[in-house]
């Protein structure tokens, strides 16, 4: 009779656990259909040896309807030719947070101008989440690109949300 039982325990285990697996198996499914996708991209601009890029992004705490809770973005550097020359890594940001990416201009093995090294580039910021209607007038995105001297650690150029010249959802 123990024998059984403990059959009969193990068996309602098992049981329990691949109802517990399928379900959450759903629930990353459904949440991936759920998720929204949103490209931005600046306008071109040059930097030079001795020079860094940062790309900032930020998440508006504004919205009261509670619907934004965080995203998930991932900043490209973009050649003239629409090619992707360099990529940071994930960057994970919570409502009233700002998250940036700074990558200096020596670091990046494209060829530039033969006088002064200089590269034309621009910055794509791919967003996703789950959180929010992308179809809004306006995200709840805020996105910025500053150029900085390297050696001083002063801002050469600053571009806040208005360089901006494409908001597109991409799903």
């Amino acid at each position: 009779m123990k024998v059984s039982m403990k059959h009969n325990i193990i068996l309602r285990s098992l049981i329990v656990l691949l109802i517990g697996s399928v379900a959450l198996a759903a629930g990353q499914a459904y949440s991936r259909e759920n998720e929204k996708h949103i490209q931005l991209l600046s306008f071109p601009y040059g930097i030079v040896s001795g020079q860094t890029v940062r790309t900032s992004i930020g998440l508006n705490v504004t919205f009261a309807d509670g619907s934004v809770k965080s995203l998930r973005a991932r900043i490209q550097l973009l050649d003239t030719e629409g090619e992707v020359i360099a990529e940071s890594d994930e960057l994970r940001v919570a409502p009233g947070e700002i998250r940036f990416w700074d990558l200096s201009r020596d670091q990046i093995r494209a060829e530039g101008d033969p006088g002064t090294g200089r590269i034309q580039v621009r910055a794509r910021i791919l967003v996703t989440t789950s959180s929010f209607d992308v179809n809004r007038n306006r995200p709840p995105l805020l996105a910025a690109l500053e150029v900085i001297d390297s050696g001083t650690g002063r801002t050469v150029s600053y571009n806040p949300y208005i360089t901006i010249d494409h908001v597109e959802g991409i799903d």
